[in-house]
């Protein structure tokens, strides 16, 4: 009888580490899955948000910059819905390149950003680039070139960084100091 009950013992002591092994191997990947979720539940808001800025009739101020070296013709604009800032654009070229930079916030916070490069090389071939940063909460929470999603990185924390700073440069208008760090 004794001998049973510690066959049947080891038994439930087995098929235990069987479900613990199991249960350590699937909550991991539920765990991803939802924050996976979570993520695309949020793009989908910043995206909804951003075609909802861009349907809008808003307020614009313009203003120009430039640094030697840096940046010519560089123009910076605000647009508002009612008193808060909620998109700003800033463009400008160098040499044979140029760009333009889309920062949209909700409620103050920066949400999204999409930047698009152009240049020509010395053949005169024409190059592009386009970035996308979506933010929640003051971190990037997805980071894009071209149509490929990438790991986040500094630039696109500089992204972050640029986009902050600039809603503060609607009161100094010192946007060389910002974008020709």
């Amino acid at each position: 009888m004794l001998l049973k009950l510690n066959i049947l013992g080891s038994k439930i002591v087995r098929l235990m580490n069987r479900i613990i092994i199991i249960l350590m191997i699937v909550l991991p990947v539920l765990n991803v899955r939802a924050q996976q979720k979570s993520i695309e539940t949020d793009i989908a808001a910043i995206r909804a948000a951003f075609k909802k800025i861009n349907t809008l009739s808003l307020k614009q101020q313009q203003f120009k910059y430039e640094s030697d070296g840096r940046v010519e013709d560089g123009i910076v604009q605000y647009y508002f819905q009612d008193n808060e800032i909620v998109k700003i654009i800033e463009s400008g070229s160098i040499g044979d390149g140029s760009w333009k930079n889309e920062y949209y916030y909700e409620s103050g916070k920066f949400i999204f950003s999409y930047e698009k490069l152009v240049g020509s090389s010395a053949e005169g071939e024409e190059t592009k680039s386009e970035y996308r940063v979506y933010a929640k909460d003051g971190a990037a929470i997805r980071y894009m070139e071209d149509q490929k999603i990438l790991p986040v990185d500094s630039r696109a924390t500089r992204k972050l960084d640029i986009a902050e700073k600039l809603l503060k440069a609607y009161i100094t208008k010192n946007f060389a100091a910002i974008l020709c760090e």
